[in-house]
């Protein structure tokens, strides 16, 4: 119909920028004696196979109790908590799948298929399967994955490996207790007595077990797996640092001290450490005036693997700047393919791009976003796919610092001011 007088229209791709997923996200699964909070079985459905986001202590307890020996949630709460600074650690999404009136022979009963968990016939997930569902719950997939106490059972490692692979998460795994430097060694190859025959920079094993009050049992003291504190200093450091800094080298803490001493001296390359960094272990070193701190920057996928994606940082960068590119793709998926909405994607993209490299702590030293006009024919165009390209290098970090030292004599003749 007839229009008169002045009118607005808009033709361009928008004013849509990218942003940066929420990255301090941990998955944790376990086991909780809801019985001892929520009384009936209707009050206590909410927190049986149900994500439950928590960001305090208080938020915690109210929902999953206090610790309690054989439960596994309450106590990796405390340890994550225990590493918050400042800032927090982030947001901890928790799954318990205790449910009294399944198990009813207690937490004992609770086995591998209810931590792998399921999708009912109608879709609806349990256990592990939780975390697909973490996207449409929350607008965010979690970057760490727990299961303490239940890694080494049968099939829960297999299935945390798959779904980091679908997420973008990466899963740190408990190693035993009463196990030695030598047998965690031992158990990446084939004569181990556990196993560690793995290589996936999203599997992250540590050792050892971490010594800590045991509240539950007034004098005493416990074993707690090292995952959720692992997990904390991670968080910790993401949060005060940033997604691109290790979380090696920094403080644990709540802890008395770790299961089984592990040898450090500074400059040595034949200690303990040296030896477990080497075959893809994050341990703990503990010094002198200083205390217990993680030690290890690399994944499982070191040594065999010798991408630079092997280093804890570097693989999560690299996960959000995917998550990051994905998020601001998905708003033009669909739309029609002229040049305005190419470039405009190349710019924004690419502004984003250096804004992470620029100031006094910058999270890549380079990267480029662009349309592949060589990829990209007439013939993909005409079925409707486009080729972009994304280049990018993180900054890297200072694991090995060598000092070349030598004796210059001619420095003993400048102090007597001796002839040349």
């Amino acid at each position: 119909m007839p229009y008169y007088g002045v009118e607005i229209t808009e033709t361009g791709p928008g004013s849509s920028t990218v942003r940066t997923q929420p990255v301090a996200t941990v998955f944790l699964i376990g086991t909780a004696p809801v019985d001892d909070v929520h009384a009936t079985a209707q009050e206590q459905a909410p927190y049986i196979n149900k994500s439950i986001i928590i960001k305090t202590r208080e938020e915690a307890a109210t929902a999953f109790g206090a610790h309690k020996t054989g439960f596994t949630i309450p106590s990796a709460l405390d340890a994550i908590f225990d590493q918050a600074g400042t800032t927090g650690v982030g947001e901890i999404e928790v799954v318990n799948v205790y449910d009294p009136a399944v198990h009813t022979g207690g937490v004992g009963d609770v086995d591998n298929t209810h931590i792998i968990g399921a999708f009912s016939p109608s879709g609806v997930p349990s256990g592990l399967k939780l975390a697909y569902d973490s996207y449409q719950r929350f607008g965010r997939f979690a970057k760490i994955l727990l299961a303490p106490g239940f890694t080494g059972l049968t099939g829960v490692r297999a299935e945390l490996e798959t779904i980091c692979a679908r997420i973008r998460a990466r899963a740190i795994l408990d190693t035993p207790t009463s196990v030695t430097a030598q047998q965690v060694r031992e158990a990446r190859g084939p004569s181990g007595s556990f196993d560690l025959q793995f290589s996936n920079r999203r599997l992250v094993p540590v050792w050892p077990h971490m010594v800590v009050v045991d509240t539950a049992n007034a004098g005493q003291t416990r074993l707690d797996p090292y995952s959720a504190r692992f997990a904390g200093v991670w968080l910790r450091t993401i949060m005060e640092n940033g997604y691109h800094h290790s979380p090696s080298n920094r403080p644990i803490y709540g802890i008395e001290e770790s299961e089984t001493p592990v040898l450090y001296i500074p400059g040595d390359a034949t200690s303990d450490v040296q030896g477990l960094r080497d075959s893809g272990i994050v341990t703990v070193e503990e010094r002198w005036g200083k205390g217990p701190h993680v030690s290890g920057n690399r994944s499982s996928a070191w040594p065999t693997d010798t991408d630079m994606r092997n280093f804890l940082h570097v693989q999560l960068i690299e996960d959000v700047l995917d998550e990051g590119v994905i998020a601001f793709l998905d708003q033009h998926k669909d739309r029609n393919g002229n040049l305005a909405r190419i470039e405009f994607i190349e710019e924004q993209i690419n502004d984003w791009l250096k804004s992470l490299m620029i100031g006094d702590d910058p999270v890549l030293s380079g990267g480029q976003f662009r349309f592949d006009r060589t990829k990209t024919t007439s013939t993909t165009v005409a079925q409707g796919q486009y080729f972009w390209r994304l280049t990018y290098a993180p900054v890297g970090v200072m694991e090995r610092i060598t000092v070349d030292r030598n004796i210059d004599l001619n420095l003993l003749g400048n102090a007597l001011q001796l002839a040349a």
